[in-house]
């Protein structure tokens, strides 16, 4: 792994530091690793050739329906889990 310094504002570094304390990342690298990657899926994926995105859409609709939403439970669930510690 190469080491490069890479500076944020105050307020990303605030959002680092809570992220690692709530527990959402093990480490302030971790929290900005997740970050690069994600940023690099964003990117690859605005930058897919019309046919790669007709395909993954076409993939998408044969893999079946997914059945229906409980929106209810899946804001009762999402609210548990942001409580639990």
């Amino acid at each position: 792994m190469s080491e490069t310094l890479v500076k944020v504002d105050e307020s990303r570094t605030a959002a680092l530091l809570a992220a690692v304390s709530a527990g959402g990342a093990e480490s302030v690298q971790d929290a900005v690793d997740s970050a690069v990657d994600a940023w690099l899926a964003d990117r690859a994926l605005t930058h897919l050739p019309d046919e790669a995105l007709r395909r993954l859409w076409r993939e998408g609709l044969e893999s079946g329906d997914a059945g229906g939403l409980d929106f209810g439970a899946l804001k009762a669930e999402a609210r548990a889990a942001a409580r639990a510690p």
